[in-house]
């Protein structure tokens, strides 16, 4: 059994061995290189005013980061991101190249490997058109009761968006209301279904419905 003199002999020369070792482990850990590999999502930017992207061959690129162990370390508890420049693109199929330019890293660390070294994004030409909104209502009220109107708030909506989704659009609908035993007048706000459709500007996604019951 080691004994408590052994422990407390010297607590002074123990306590610099100590820093001493912490020092030369920070020195190491330093000085030593380290590589991992990450998962970095796409960015677009300077996207033009009259087009929208659609579709993307990839939503996120592999890379793999070489350099001091520390900075490693640091940048891969981060959210890179690989910026794509769409200033220059065209309506239809673009095809972008990826290489380290596309990332923003500090000139300690380099990218040693990228995979996929290309990516393709569609690109369609934005629309504006003002459809209807119908509130989509299911159930039925209560016997003797009957619904004698329905009013939306506000009846149309301007959408900005693509024209594959926009140009044969009429209305877009409220997410189910259910009357079913309704007794009495409902007034509710309602989202809209308009998630499957890609919007270059966000809209109210909210809609008021007045569903009014009255006795037969």
């Amino acid at each position: 059994m080691i004994s408590l003199k052994v422990i407390t002999k010297n607590p002074t020369l123990k306590v610099i061995s100590l820093i001493l070792a912490v020092i030369l482990w920070l020195f190491v850990k330093s000085t030593s290189e380290g590589e991992v590999g990450l998962q970095v999502p796409l960015e677009f930017y300077r996207c033009p005013a009259n087009l929208i992207v659609t579709q993307v061959s990839e939503e996120a690129i592999q890379v793999r980061i070489m350099g001091p162990l520390t900075q490693v370390e640091r940048f891969s508890t981060k959210e890179g991101k690989a910026r794509i420049d769409l200033s220059n693109a065209r309506t239809g199929t673009n095809t972008f190249a990826i290489s380290a330019d596309n990332f923003v890293i500090p000139k300690t660390l380099k990218i040693t490997q990228i995979s996929p070294s290309t990516i393709k994004v569609e690109l369609d030409s934005v629309m504006g058109k003002v459809v209807r909104v119908k509130a989509l209502v299911k159930g039925e009220p209560a016997p003797g009761y009957r619904v004698t109107r329905i009013v939306v708030s506000p009846p149309t909506i301007k959408l900005q968006g693509a024209r594959s989704d926009v140009a044969e659009l009429k209305e877009v609908s409220t997410e189910e209301i259910d009357i079913s035993g309704l007794r009495e007048t409902l007034k509710a706000e309602v989202p809209l279904r308009i998630a499957d459709l890609r919007l270059k500007e966000e809209v109210k996604g909210m809609v008021k419905v007045i569903v009014v019951v009255q006795e037969e």
